[in-house]
């Protein structure tokens, strides 16, 4: 995957009406992703000649279990990790 500033000059590029081959050449995504992600940009919301924002090209949210880790799970942690087993700090 692609950086954001990275995927944003694709989409800039092509929307100035670059060629794809020199799109892919000067930023290194292939011709299909720069195609993809200039339509994804657009059904996002942007329209070229308004300012391109994060929430354009950015990553979509991914799917899969949210991390669950109260705060004295977490607490436990790092004293675990702060601490010898005895319980004396560790320096």
């Amino acid at each position: 995957m692609f950086d954001i500033v990275t995927r944003a000059q694709a989409v800039l590029l092509r929307s100035l009406g670059e060629a794809l081959a020199i799109v892919q050449q000067q930023t290194g995504i292939s011709q299909g992703q720069i195609r993809n992600l200039h339509n994804n940009t657009k059904a996002r919301g942007w329209q070229p000649g308004t300012p391109l924002t994060s929430a354009h090209v950015g990553d979509k949210p991914r799917s899969g279990r949210p991390v669950n880790i109260t705060k004295h799970v977490e607490q436990s942690v790092v004293d675990a990790v702060t601490n010898d087993r005895y319980g004396h700090e560790i320096s």
